[in-house]
């Protein structure tokens, strides 16, 4: 590369807001695979700037340039990346190169172009960069530009204000997050609230609409989030004409999203995400009902869309198969317990000690699909055929995520009669893993799993090596608590 070939690309990488500037050490290749949504030019310019810094394939970044360039021909970023696409061909094309910086150039002066460009970086910066310094810039310039606006509402920024508020408020409020005070985890979903209803107020569009809807249901999805927004929560307007704000829940907006999509069934949205959503909502109202014909009914609903999110374009194997499996998993423990009363009941007493803790069928029903217990095998083909299918969306999760559910994933195989090697083989290393987390969790379920088959010297090692990555900061984290319980049940 020539010193002017040099220079250009410096330019394009280092400009203000270039989705191409990383932070020192960055690992590029952590960058995650871009849906292209076919109405959002940023999402374009993303898929190209991840092929560009991976050094991917170029045919693939230009699709994704030309993508951008279709949806909104004054894209700033679109235009950086044609510019550092033209270096990376061989030889280099250096004159159409230059024409993109002139083009970058001439748009820069342009508030509307420039303003997105910037909205477009931090939103790459949150959600793609994703350190704590990335994620702070990107909350401070989306609220000094949306703050700041003259004219209407670009309807595109907010959307991607909201994206993003949506994740922040995951990250500070979810599982009450004890480093958030109280006022600051009400401010973020004010905020939320408050994207919703500008987006809500000044477009009719159905995608966007069942956007907000989306966003509102997953962040609802939370008990601390559900009770944060009633109370205290009065001074945001929100529909102050058709809704109080103390009406709306997570199901509310599941129903608002269907009746959308029922009215435009030609839809063109990235769905998969939304499908997940409604799948979750479902399943949580299904876990708080009691009744088990209702519990059911609300269980094949989240199936149904637990399946549909796994056939969406822009799904996720990994999040759909989660999803799916603990549905399938949920009615396979309705069906057993009803059938195998004192089998549950005692499976249920091998962990806990004492049957008095049973006080619903909706607690012996979420043990039964969660917990890690001894079982004999189940030989019943209707409950049999829940569980094949739940091993399948099981399998599939592990390909990305080899410790996470792996408590459910022995049980399964349990209850299916695998031999005790060929389960025991689902056990990652511990080389295998990347963090501390993961080490401990992956042994605390190993030792169970050599306490359900009374190996009970080796479990009480893997429970004692749990307890070497405890830290003030992690204590309460469940692999401890599972290590603790069961030392003390083979000590006792």
């Amino acid at each position: 590369m020539n010193q002017d070939t040099m220079s250009l690309d410096d330019y394009f990488r280092n400009w203000k807001f270039s989705l191409l500037k990383t932070p020192p050490g960055f690992d590029v290749m952590h960058i995650r695979r871009t849906v292209l949504e076919e109405k959002y030019s940023a999402h374009g310019n993303y898929g190209a700037a991840r092929f560009l810094l991976q050094n991917g394939n170029l045919e693939d970044a230009s699709k994704f340039i030309n993508h951008a360039l279709e949806i909104d021909p004054n894209s700033v970023h679109a235009w950086c990346n044609k510019g550092v696409y033209y270096l990376k061909l061989s030889p280099p094309q250096e004159n159409e190169a230059r024409l993109a910086r002139d083009k970058m150039e001439k748009l820069l002066l342009e508030v509307e172009a420039k303003n997105t460009a910037a909205i477009e970086y931090a939103y790459w910066q949150y959600n793609i960069i994703r350190t704590a310094e990335a994620k702070e810039e990107a909350l401070k310039l989306f609220k000094r530009l949306l703050f700041n606006e003259s004219t209407e509402p670009v309807i595109k920024h907010h959307y991607l204000y909201m994206k993003v508020l949506t994740k922040h408020a995951k990250r500070s409020i979810w599982n009450g997050n004890a480093n958030m005070t109280t006022e600051f985890q009400r401010s973020v979903l004010r905020n939320l609230f408050e994207e919703a209803l500008v987006l809500l107020q000044h477009t009719n569009s159905p995608d966007y609409e069942v956007a907000v809807w989306h966003s509102l249901a997953f962040a609802l999805l939370d008990k601390n989030s559900f009770e944060l927004v009633r109370e205290g929560f009065d001074e945001v307007k929100f529909f102050k004409q058709k809704y109080q704000l103390r009406t709306i829940d997570s199901m509310l907006c599941v129903e608002k999203i269907i009746e959308i999509f029922k009215q435009n069934p030609r839809l063109m949205i990235s769905k998969g995400e939304v499908f997940a959503t409604i799948a979750k909502v479902y399943l949580e109202k299904a876990r708080k009902t009691e009744n088990y014909t209702e519990r059911w009914e609300l269980l094949e609903k989240a199936l149904e869309y637990g399946e549909k999110y796994l056939e969406a374009e822009d799904q996720s194997p990994c999040f759909g198969s989660q999803v799916s499996s603990d549905i399938l998993m949920q009615m396979w423990a309705m069906k057993y317990r009803r059938a195998e009363p004192e089998k549950a009941r005692s499976a249920y007493r091998e962990v806990f000690g004492d049957q008095d803790r049973i006080q619903s069928k909706s607690t012996l029903w979420q043990f039964l699909s969660y917990e890690f217990y001894s079982v004999e095998v189940d030989n019943d083909p209707g409950r049999r055929a829940l569980l094949e299918k739940a091993e399948l969306h099981l399998e599939n999760y592990k390909k990305e995520k080899k410790c996470k559910f792996l408590s459910k994933f022995v049980t399964v195989k349990l209850l299916l009669g695998y031999p005790t090697e060929e389960i025991e083989a689902v056990f990652p290393s511990l080389d295998e893993l990347e963090t501390n987390e993961e080490r401990a969790a992956m042994l605390a379920n190993y030792g169970r799993f050599c306490e359900i088959n009374n190996r009970h010297q080796e479990a009480l090692q893997k429970y004692q090596q749990v307890s070497s990555y405890e830290t003030k900061a992690n204590r309460r984290c469940w692999y401890f608590e599972m290590a603790d319980e069961g030392t003390r049940r083979i000590s006792t």
